[in-house]
Protein backbone atom coordinates (compact mmCIF):
# COMPACT_ATOMS: atom_id res chain seq x y z
CA UNK A 1 0.00 0.00 0.00
CA UNK A 2 2.83 2.38 0.87
CA UNK A 3 4.45 1.72 -2.53
CA UNK A 4 1.14 2.36 -4.32
CA UNK A 5 0.81 5.69 -2.51
CA UNK A 6 4.38 6.59 -3.52
CA UNK A 7 3.60 5.85 -7.19
CA UNK A 8 0.48 7.98 -6.92
CA UNK A 9 2.58 10.78 -5.40
CA UNK A 10 5.09 10.67 -8.26
CA UNK A 11 2.26 10.85 -10.80
CA UNK A 12 0.65 13.75 -8.94
CA UNK A 13 3.97 15.62 -8.87
CA UNK A 14 4.31 15.04 -12.59
CA UNK A 15 0.82 16.38 -13.27
CA UNK A 16 1.65 19.41 -11.15
CA UNK A 17 4.54 20.09 -13.52
CA UNK A 18 2.03 20.63 -16.33
CA UNK A 19 3.14 17.60 -18.26
CA UNK A 20 6.87 18.30 -17.98
CA UNK A 21 9.15 15.32 -17.46
CA UNK A 22 10.01 14.59 -13.86
CA UNK A 23 13.40 13.25 -12.76
CA UNK A 24 12.46 10.04 -11.01
CA UNK A 25 14.45 8.55 -8.09
CA UNK A 26 17.10 5.94 -8.83
CA UNK A 27 16.55 2.28 -7.99
CA UNK A 28 19.19 1.11 -5.52
CA UNK A 29 20.87 -2.22 -4.82
CA UNK A 30 19.05 -3.98 -1.96
CA UNK A 31 15.82 -2.12 -2.63
CA UNK A 32 12.59 -4.16 -2.63
CA UNK A 33 10.32 -3.68 -5.65
CA UNK A 34 6.64 -4.54 -5.50
CA UNK A 35 7.07 -5.90 -1.99
CA UNK A 36 8.45 -9.12 -3.50
CA UNK A 37 11.66 -8.56 -5.45
CA UNK A 38 14.99 -7.56 -3.86
CA UNK A 39 17.41 -5.88 -6.29
CA UNK A 40 20.78 -7.67 -6.35
CA UNK A 41 22.70 -5.90 -9.12
CA UNK A 42 22.30 -4.03 -12.38
CA UNK A 43 23.12 -6.26 -15.33
CA UNK A 44 22.22 -4.21 -18.42
CA UNK A 45 21.03 -0.81 -19.59
CA UNK A 46 19.50 0.16 -22.92
CA UNK A 47 17.63 2.99 -24.55
CA UNK A 48 14.25 1.92 -23.18
CA UNK A 49 15.00 0.08 -19.94
CA UNK A 50 17.43 -0.93 -17.19
CA UNK A 51 17.70 -4.62 -16.30
CA UNK A 52 18.47 -5.88 -12.81
CA UNK A 53 19.18 -9.26 -11.31
CA UNK A 54 16.72 -9.67 -8.45
CA UNK A 55 15.52 -12.27 -5.97
CA UNK A 56 11.88 -13.17 -5.60
CA UNK A 57 11.85 -13.21 -1.80
CA UNK A 58 8.95 -15.61 -1.22
CA UNK A 59 10.27 -18.31 -3.58
CA UNK A 60 14.00 -17.50 -3.23
CA UNK A 61 14.10 -17.51 -7.01
CA UNK A 62 16.46 -15.48 -9.19
CA UNK A 63 14.58 -13.30 -11.70
CA UNK A 64 15.35 -10.58 -14.23
CA UNK A 65 13.60 -7.31 -13.44
CA UNK A 66 13.32 -4.85 -16.31
CA UNK A 67 12.50 -1.24 -15.37
CA UNK A 68 11.34 0.98 -18.24
CA UNK A 69 12.98 4.38 -18.45
CA UNK A 70 11.11 7.66 -18.40
CA UNK A 71 7.99 8.85 -16.61
CA UNK A 72 5.44 7.03 -18.76
CA UNK A 73 3.32 6.32 -15.70
CA UNK A 74 2.30 10.00 -15.84
CA UNK A 75 0.54 9.28 -19.15
CA UNK A 76 -2.79 7.51 -18.59
CA UNK A 77 -2.77 6.15 -22.15
CA UNK A 78 0.69 4.67 -21.57
CA UNK A 79 -0.39 3.19 -18.22
CA UNK A 80 -3.43 1.54 -19.79
CA UNK A 81 -1.31 0.22 -22.65
CA UNK A 82 1.35 -1.11 -20.26
CA UNK A 83 -1.08 -3.17 -18.17
CA UNK A 84 -2.91 -4.41 -21.24
CA UNK A 85 0.26 -5.45 -23.07
CA UNK A 86 2.06 -6.88 -20.02
CA UNK A 87 -0.95 -8.98 -19.07
CA UNK A 88 -1.36 -10.20 -22.64
CA UNK A 89 2.32 -11.21 -22.92
CA UNK A 90 2.29 -12.92 -19.49
CA UNK A 91 -0.86 -14.90 -20.26
CA UNK A 92 -0.53 -15.67 -23.97
CA UNK A 93 3.16 -16.39 -24.59
CA UNK A 94 4.36 -19.73 -23.25
CA UNK A 95 7.02 -21.15 -25.57
CA UNK A 96 10.49 -22.69 -25.08
CA UNK A 97 12.11 -19.90 -27.14
CA UNK A 98 10.32 -16.99 -25.44
CA UNK A 99 11.39 -15.63 -22.05
CA UNK A 100 8.47 -16.09 -19.66
CA UNK A 101 7.01 -12.99 -17.98
CA UNK A 102 6.10 -13.65 -14.33
CA UNK A 103 4.84 -10.30 -13.06
CA UNK A 104 4.57 -6.56 -13.76
CA UNK A 105 3.71 -3.33 -12.00
CA UNK A 106 4.87 0.20 -11.06
CA UNK A 107 7.68 1.30 -8.76
CA UNK A 108 8.89 4.86 -8.05
CA UNK A 109 6.90 6.15 -11.00
CA UNK A 110 8.32 3.58 -13.44
CA UNK A 111 6.86 0.46 -15.02
CA UNK A 112 8.64 -2.82 -14.33
CA UNK A 113 8.40 -6.33 -15.76
CA UNK A 114 9.63 -9.48 -13.98
CA UNK A 115 10.94 -12.26 -16.22
CA UNK A 116 12.60 -15.65 -16.15
CA UNK A 117 16.33 -15.20 -15.57
CA UNK A 118 18.44 -16.47 -18.49
CA UNK A 119 22.05 -17.27 -17.67
CA UNK A 120 23.89 -16.36 -20.86
CA UNK A 121 24.75 -13.49 -23.22
CA UNK A 122 22.89 -11.51 -25.83
CA UNK A 123 23.40 -12.21 -29.51
CA UNK A 124 24.91 -8.76 -30.16
CA UNK A 125 27.67 -9.50 -27.63
CA UNK A 126 28.17 -12.95 -29.15
CA UNK A 127 28.54 -11.50 -32.67
CA UNK A 128 30.88 -8.78 -31.37
CA UNK A 129 33.12 -11.40 -29.74
CA UNK A 130 32.98 -14.01 -32.52
CA UNK A 131 32.63 -11.91 -35.67
CA UNK A 132 31.16 -13.84 -38.62
CA UNK A 133 29.45 -16.98 -37.37
CA UNK A 134 29.70 -20.37 -39.12
CA UNK A 135 26.90 -20.75 -41.66
CA UNK A 136 25.25 -23.70 -39.92
CA UNK A 137 25.32 -21.94 -36.53
CA UNK A 138 23.80 -18.74 -37.96
CA UNK A 139 21.01 -20.73 -39.62
CA UNK A 140 20.28 -22.67 -36.41
CA UNK A 141 19.98 -19.45 -34.38
CA UNK A 142 17.70 -17.94 -37.04
CA UNK A 143 15.43 -21.00 -36.95
CA UNK A 144 15.13 -20.82 -33.15
CA UNK A 145 14.16 -17.11 -33.35
CA UNK A 146 11.63 -17.94 -36.07
CA UNK A 147 10.09 -20.70 -33.94
CA UNK A 148 9.30 -18.10 -31.28
CA UNK A 149 7.87 -15.74 -33.90
CA UNK A 150 5.80 -18.45 -35.55
CA UNK A 151 4.19 -19.17 -32.18
CA UNK A 152 3.63 -15.47 -31.37
CA UNK A 153 2.27 -14.64 -34.81
CA UNK A 154 -0.25 -17.46 -34.48
CA UNK A 155 -1.39 -15.73 -31.28
CA UNK A 156 -1.77 -12.50 -33.26
CA UNK A 157 1.24 -10.84 -31.59
CA UNK A 158 3.86 -8.90 -33.59
CA UNK A 159 7.18 -8.15 -31.83
CA UNK A 160 8.26 -5.00 -33.80
CA UNK A 161 11.68 -4.60 -32.17
CA UNK A 162 13.67 -7.70 -33.07
CA UNK A 163 17.42 -7.12 -32.83
CA UNK A 164 20.45 -9.06 -31.53
CA UNK A 165 20.26 -7.43 -28.09
CA UNK A 166 16.75 -8.92 -27.72
CA UNK A 167 18.03 -12.44 -28.40
CA UNK A 168 19.63 -14.40 -25.54
CA UNK A 169 21.98 -17.37 -25.89
CA UNK A 170 21.86 -19.39 -22.68
CA UNK A 171 24.76 -21.41 -21.28
CA UNK A 172 22.84 -24.63 -22.07
CA UNK A 173 22.62 -23.69 -25.76
CA UNK A 174 19.00 -22.52 -25.87
CA UNK A 175 17.96 -19.42 -27.80
CA UNK A 176 15.43 -17.01 -26.24
CA UNK A 177 13.58 -14.03 -27.72
CA UNK A 178 12.97 -11.15 -25.29
CA UNK A 179 10.79 -8.07 -24.97
CA UNK A 180 7.50 -8.99 -26.60
CA UNK A 181 5.07 -6.11 -26.07
CA UNK A 182 7.73 -3.52 -25.13
CA UNK A 183 7.38 -1.65 -28.44
CA UNK A 184 3.61 -1.41 -27.94
CA UNK A 185 4.06 -0.18 -24.35
CA UNK A 186 6.51 2.53 -25.37
CA UNK A 187 4.33 3.53 -28.34
CA UNK A 188 1.74 5.04 -25.97
CA UNK A 189 4.07 7.89 -25.03
CA UNK A 190 6.18 7.90 -28.19
CA UNK A 191 3.16 8.61 -30.41
CA UNK A 192 2.68 12.01 -28.78
CA UNK A 193 6.32 12.87 -29.51
CA UNK A 194 5.98 11.63 -33.11
CA UNK A 195 8.52 8.86 -32.54
CA UNK A 196 8.45 5.28 -33.80
CA UNK A 197 9.91 2.71 -31.35
CA UNK A 198 12.51 0.40 -32.82
CA UNK A 199 16.16 0.18 -33.85
CA UNK A 200 16.75 1.71 -37.32
CA UNK A 201 19.30 -0.88 -38.52
CA UNK A 202 16.75 -3.68 -37.99
CA UNK A 203 13.48 -1.90 -38.86
CA UNK A 204 11.60 -2.78 -42.04
CA UNK A 205 11.00 0.17 -44.40
CA UNK A 206 7.27 0.29 -43.59
CA UNK A 207 8.02 0.70 -39.86
CA UNK A 208 9.59 4.10 -40.53
CA UNK A 209 6.15 5.13 -41.81
CA UNK A 210 4.49 3.85 -38.64
CA UNK A 211 3.06 0.79 -40.40
CA UNK A 212 3.86 -2.87 -39.72
CA UNK A 213 2.60 -6.42 -39.60
CA UNK A 214 4.14 -9.86 -38.92
CA UNK A 215 6.23 -9.54 -42.12
CA UNK A 216 8.08 -6.64 -40.50
CA UNK A 217 9.37 -9.17 -37.96
CA UNK A 218 10.42 -11.42 -40.87
CA UNK A 219 12.50 -8.54 -42.25
CA UNK A 220 14.22 -8.01 -38.89
CA UNK A 221 15.18 -11.69 -38.61
CA UNK A 222 16.57 -11.46 -42.15
CA UNK A 223 18.76 -8.54 -41.05
CA UNK A 224 19.98 -10.51 -38.01
CA UNK A 225 20.80 -13.51 -40.21
CA UNK A 226 22.68 -11.20 -42.62
CA UNK A 227 24.67 -9.80 -39.69
CA UNK A 228 25.49 -13.25 -38.27
CA UNK A 229 26.82 -14.33 -41.67
CA UNK A 230 28.77 -11.17 -42.51
CA UNK A 231 29.48 -9.36 -39.26
CA UNK A 232 27.52 -6.26 -40.39
CA UNK A 233 23.94 -5.22 -41.12
CA UNK A 234 22.72 -4.73 -44.73
CA UNK A 235 22.49 -0.96 -44.25
CA UNK A 236 24.91 0.87 -41.98
CA UNK A 237 26.69 4.20 -41.64
CA UNK A 238 30.16 4.15 -43.22
CA UNK A 239 33.00 6.62 -42.60
CA UNK A 240 31.75 8.93 -45.35
CA UNK A 241 28.27 9.03 -43.79
CA UNK A 242 29.66 9.71 -40.31
CA UNK A 243 31.83 12.57 -41.59
CA UNK A 244 28.82 14.13 -43.36
CA UNK A 245 26.66 13.81 -40.23
CA UNK A 246 29.35 15.26 -38.00
CA UNK A 247 29.83 18.26 -40.30
CA UNK A 248 26.10 18.97 -40.59
CA UNK A 249 25.19 18.60 -36.89
CA UNK A 250 25.47 21.31 -34.26
CA UNK A 251 24.89 19.17 -31.16
CA UNK A 252 24.61 15.48 -30.13
CA UNK A 253 20.81 15.46 -30.43
CA UNK A 254 20.91 16.76 -33.99
CA UNK A 255 23.71 14.30 -34.78
CA UNK A 256 21.56 11.41 -33.55
CA UNK A 257 18.53 12.56 -35.57
CA UNK A 258 20.67 13.11 -38.66
CA UNK A 259 22.15 9.61 -38.28
CA UNK A 260 18.68 8.06 -38.21
CA UNK A 261 17.62 10.09 -41.25
CA UNK A 262 20.68 9.03 -43.29
CA UNK A 263 20.22 5.39 -42.28
CA UNK A 264 16.51 5.55 -43.09
CA UNK A 265 17.34 6.91 -46.55
CA UNK A 266 19.66 3.94 -47.12
CA UNK A 267 17.00 1.46 -46.01
CA UNK A 268 14.49 3.00 -48.44
CA UNK A 269 16.67 3.59 -51.51
CA UNK A 270 19.89 1.61 -51.01
CA UNK A 271 20.65 -1.82 -52.45
CA UNK A 272 22.38 -4.18 -50.03
CA UNK A 273 24.86 -6.64 -51.59
CA UNK A 274 24.19 -10.34 -50.94
CA UNK A 275 25.93 -11.81 -47.88
CA UNK A 276 28.40 -13.72 -50.12
CA UNK A 277 29.86 -10.34 -51.12
CA UNK A 278 31.41 -10.19 -47.63
CA UNK A 279 31.68 -13.93 -47.04
CA UNK A 280 32.42 -15.94 -50.23
CA UNK A 281 31.80 -19.26 -48.43
CA UNK A 282 28.06 -18.54 -48.31
CA UNK A 283 26.25 -20.71 -50.90
CA UNK A 284 23.81 -19.16 -53.43
CA UNK A 285 20.72 -20.71 -51.79
CA UNK A 286 21.53 -18.99 -48.49
CA UNK A 287 22.09 -15.69 -50.32
CA UNK A 288 18.65 -16.10 -51.89
CA UNK A 289 16.98 -16.83 -48.56
CA UNK A 290 18.48 -13.77 -46.84
CA UNK A 291 17.75 -11.37 -49.69
CA UNK A 292 14.13 -12.54 -49.92
CA UNK A 293 13.69 -11.99 -46.16
CA UNK A 294 14.98 -8.39 -46.37
CA UNK A 295 13.06 -7.41 -49.49
CA UNK A 296 11.75 -3.85 -49.18
CA UNK A 297 8.27 -4.90 -50.31
CA UNK A 298 6.36 -6.90 -47.65
CA UNK A 299 4.51 -9.05 -50.20
CA UNK A 300 7.83 -10.19 -51.69
CA UNK A 301 9.23 -11.47 -48.37
CA UNK A 302 8.40 -14.77 -46.71
CA UNK A 303 4.77 -14.48 -45.71
CA UNK A 304 5.17 -16.41 -42.46
CA UNK A 305 7.88 -17.50 -40.06
CA UNK A 306 7.12 -21.13 -40.92
CA UNK A 307 7.76 -20.44 -44.62
CA UNK A 308 11.09 -18.84 -43.68
CA UNK A 309 12.00 -21.90 -41.56
CA UNK A 310 11.06 -24.27 -44.38
CA UNK A 311 13.33 -22.40 -46.79
CA UNK A 312 16.27 -22.73 -44.37
CA UNK A 313 15.67 -26.44 -43.74
CA UNK A 314 15.32 -27.11 -47.47
CA UNK A 315 18.97 -26.10 -47.98
CA UNK A 316 19.97 -29.29 -46.17
CA UNK A 317 22.68 -27.39 -44.26
CA UNK A 318 20.95 -27.98 -40.91
CA UNK A 319 18.33 -30.39 -39.64
CA UNK A 320 15.61 -29.76 -37.12
CA UNK A 321 13.46 -32.83 -36.66
CA UNK A 322 11.87 -31.40 -33.50
CA UNK A 323 10.00 -28.73 -35.41
CA UNK A 324 6.86 -29.54 -37.40
CA UNK A 325 6.43 -26.75 -39.93
CA UNK A 326 2.81 -25.78 -40.43
CA UNK A 327 1.01 -23.06 -42.33
CA UNK A 328 -0.40 -20.10 -40.44
CA UNK A 329 -4.18 -20.04 -40.63
CA UNK A 330 -5.19 -16.78 -42.28
CA UNK A 331 -8.59 -15.22 -42.94
CA UNK A 332 -9.79 -15.28 -46.53
CA UNK A 333 -8.27 -12.41 -48.50
CA UNK A 334 -5.73 -11.23 -45.93
CA UNK A 335 -3.03 -12.06 -43.41
CA UNK A 336 -3.97 -12.02 -39.74
CA UNK A 337 -2.07 -9.46 -37.67
CA UNK A 338 -2.52 -8.12 -34.19
CA UNK A 339 -4.93 -5.19 -34.29
CA UNK A 340 -5.79 -5.47 -37.97
CA UNK A 341 -5.62 -7.30 -41.29
CA UNK A 342 -3.23 -6.96 -44.22
CA UNK A 343 -4.94 -7.60 -47.54
CA UNK A 344 -3.60 -7.67 -51.08
CA UNK A 345 -5.30 -7.24 -54.43
CA UNK A 346 -4.33 -6.50 -58.00
CA UNK A 347 -5.72 -3.36 -59.63
CA UNK A 348 -4.85 -2.47 -63.24
CA UNK A 349 -1.62 -4.44 -63.20
CA UNK A 350 -0.51 -3.07 -59.82
CA UNK A 351 -0.38 -5.00 -56.55
CA UNK A 352 -1.99 -2.99 -53.75
CA UNK A 353 -1.18 -4.05 -50.18
CA UNK A 354 -3.31 -2.47 -47.46
CA UNK A 355 -3.20 -2.61 -43.69
CA UNK A 356 -6.64 -2.24 -42.13
CA UNK A 357 -6.26 -1.60 -38.39
CA UNK A 358 -9.23 -2.53 -36.21
CA UNK A 359 -9.97 -0.31 -33.21
CA UNK A 360 -11.38 -1.63 -29.96
CA UNK A 361 -14.80 -0.30 -30.95
CA UNK A 362 -14.48 -2.40 -34.16
CA UNK A 363 -14.40 0.65 -36.40
CA UNK A 364 -12.01 0.29 -39.34
CA UNK A 365 -9.54 2.70 -40.85
CA UNK A 366 -7.68 2.08 -44.09
CA UNK A 367 -4.55 3.33 -45.80
CA UNK A 368 -2.34 2.13 -48.62
CA UNK A 369 0.75 0.22 -47.55
CA UNK A 370 2.81 -0.45 -50.70
CA UNK A 371 2.19 -0.30 -54.41
CA UNK A 372 4.33 -2.33 -56.82
CA UNK A 373 4.04 -3.97 -60.21
CA UNK A 374 2.20 -7.24 -59.87
CA UNK A 375 4.25 -10.34 -60.65
CA UNK A 376 1.20 -12.40 -61.58
CA UNK A 377 2.31 -14.09 -64.82
CA UNK A 378 1.61 -13.37 -68.49
CA UNK A 379 -1.68 -15.23 -68.74
CA UNK A 380 -3.46 -12.86 -66.33
CA UNK A 381 -2.23 -9.81 -68.28
CA UNK A 382 -3.44 -11.50 -71.49
CA UNK A 383 -6.88 -12.05 -69.96
CA UNK A 384 -7.06 -8.40 -68.89
CA UNK A 385 -6.09 -7.33 -72.41
CA UNK A 386 -8.74 -9.53 -74.01
CA UNK A 387 -11.45 -8.21 -71.69
CA UNK A 388 -10.49 -4.60 -72.50
CA UNK A 389 -10.47 -5.42 -76.25
CA UNK A 390 -13.90 -7.05 -75.96
CA UNK A 391 -15.31 -4.00 -74.18
CA UNK A 392 -13.92 -1.64 -76.82
CA UNK A 393 -15.43 -3.75 -79.60
CA UNK A 394 -18.80 -3.78 -77.79
CA UNK A 395 -18.74 0.02 -77.49
CA UNK A 396 -17.86 0.34 -81.20
CA UNK A 397 -20.71 -1.99 -82.28
CA UNK A 398 -23.19 -0.14 -80.03
CA UNK A 399 -22.10 3.19 -81.50
CA UNK A 400 -22.44 1.87 -85.05
CA UNK A 401 -25.98 0.57 -84.39
CA UNK A 402 -26.96 3.85 -82.69
CA UNK A 403 -25.68 5.87 -85.70
CA UNK A 404 -27.79 3.88 -88.21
Amino acid sequence: MMEENMDRQYRAEGNAENGEKVKLPEINIGEIVGGKYRIRKKIASGGMADVYEAEQITLRRKVALKVLKGDMTLDEEARTMFYKEAQMVAQELDHPNIVKVYDFGEHKGRFYIVMYYVNGITLDVYIRERGKLPINEALKIAVEILKALDYAHRKGIVHRDIKPSNVMLSTDGRIYLLDFGIADIVMGSARKEKRIPGTPEYMAPEQFRGRWDHRSDIYSVGVILYEMLTGKTPYYLDEKDLAYIKKKSKDPKQEKNESIWVLQKKVFSGEAPPPSHFNPRIPPQVDEIVMKAIDKIPSERYQSASEFIRAILNTGIIEDESYGVQEIEIPEGGYATRGGVVSEEEVAGMKITQFIPIDENEEEAEFEFEEVEASTGGWKKLMVGLIILFLLMAVAVAGYLFFF
